[in-house]
């Protein structure tokens, strides 16, 4: 799947969270905030697919 650029904006303190968990789980910023899109969109049972087109 190819990754498409966006900018966005986060409150410092929202910043600072994200940083601090990539930092404690050894992943990107992007990563953290990618995986909480998935688990809040499954925890409302919305399915979410890894590959475009599904």
């Amino acid at each position: 799947m190819t990754k498409k650029p966006f900018t966005t904006r986060l409150d410092p303190p929202v910043l600072a969270l994200a940083q601090q968990l990539a930092e404690t789980e050894r992943r990107s910023i992007t990563s953290v905030i990618e995986l909480a899109l998935i688990e809040y969109a499954e925890r409302r049972g919305i399915k979410v697919s890894a590959k475009e087109g599904e």
